[in-house]
């Protein structure tokens, strides 16, 4: 009996399971570990972003947890990459989730310029008032462009947290005419903070290296009566618990005045989202106004997260705004809103 047929189709067998040696056939076992390896880690991107996303209510439980609460957004975007990379599996998984995260980062950053102040002119109507709270950041020596984007928004009140750098002590002076007065707590240490006002100032107070973060505190006579304004900068993530013990303490200087009108401005270094955040407004009473991402803007002009904000007393309600202004040098975009002073306070 011929057996030769047997051989041929045995020798064909073996070259079709051999690797080939020109790179265009790939081997099973070395896909199917990349695979599995790509799934493990959709797996452990989906757990921890998952985890980043209850992090609100987690921080309840131990502070710590409230570092995640910054990059809420970026974190639900990831879980939905991972969920769909999980999904469809394969290199069109991976690029639907690229696109997912690639989108919500560009989708932040227009939220936030398409809500860019248009400019405005002066008023007349007392019961109004335009505030702007300026991060005026420790690097950034581009005066004159702050000062024209001021002047383009021409604010009765501006807050000046990292009024800092050498070059820009000359900005009240260059405002005079616009905001003819000014305070500052530059002659107390790590207490780099300014405010320039419409209204005069008769009164001011300030503290640093203390148990709350930096605050200048001025009494500001405005047409309609006096306003306690604050302006304030506290530390930022990591230092999670410091920054929760600073927020605390801020909150039981301002509740003092408790029934007065009040502004209080500045960077809180932290998100809408945030448990640190939404403890000041129950501590204090006052009202948040702002939600638009604000920072960064160096090195891409992608301001990602809400991290300047503006809070008043209930003699205020929120007439327009909130708006972010132009880029005029600093790593943040300055924050600005209108209010309308109440017939009488809501208690």
């Amino acid at each position: 009996m011929d057996r030769k047929p047997d051989m041929e189709e045995a020798v064909a067998t073996a070259e079709m399971d051999l690797p080939s040696m020109n790179g265009r056939a790939e081997p099973h076992g070395a896909r199917r570990q990349g695979m599995s390896g790509m799934r493990a880690m959709c797996w452990l991107i989906l757990a921890g972003s998952l985890f980043a996303v209850v992090s609100p209510w987690l921080a309840r439980l131990w502070i710590g947890f409230d570092l995640f609460t910054q990059l809420l957004p970026h974190m639900a975007a990831l879980a939905l990459a991972a969920s769909i990379c999980l999904l469809w599996g394969g290199r069109a998984g991976v690029l639907a989730g690229i696109v997912v995260v690639a989108g919500t980062v560009a989708g932040l950053a227009w939220l936030s310029l398409s809500h860019t102040s248009p400019g405005f002119q002066r008023r007349t109507d007392a019961n109004v008032l335009r505030v702007m709270s300026f991060n005026l950041w420790r690097e950034n020596d581009q005066v004159e462009a702050v000062e024209r984007e001021i002047r383009r928004n021409l604010p009765d009140i501006v807050a000046l947290p990292e009024f800092e750098k050498e070059e820009m002590y000359s900005l009240p002076a260059r405002l005079k005419d616009i905001l003819p007065y000014r305070a500052d707590c530059l002659h107390k240490e790590h207490c780099y903070l300014g405010l320039v006002s419409r209204w005069p100032i008769v009164r001011v107070k300030s503290a640093s290296l203390w148990e709350g973060p930096p605050y200048l505190h001025a009494w500001v006579k405005t047409p309609r009566g006096m306003v306690h304004v604050y302006v304030t900068h506290t530390l930022r993530a990591p230092w999670i618990r410091s920054h929760y013990r600073q927020v605390k303490a801020l909150a039981r200087i301002v509740h003092l005045r408790h029934g007065e009108p009040a502004i209080v401005m500045g960077d809180f270094n932290a998100a809408p989202f945030s448990y640190i955040l939404g403890l000041f407004p129950r501590k204090t009473g006052l009202v948040r106004h702002t939600w638009l991402p604000s920072w960064p803007v160096r090195p891409l002009k992608m301001p990602q997260i809400a991290i300047d904000h503006v809070f008043t007393s209930s003699h205020f309600a929120l007439r327009r705004g909130p708006w972010v202004g132009r880029d005029a040098g600093s790593d943040h975009l300055p924050v600005v809103l209108e209010l309308h002073w109440r017939a009488a306070p809501v208690r």
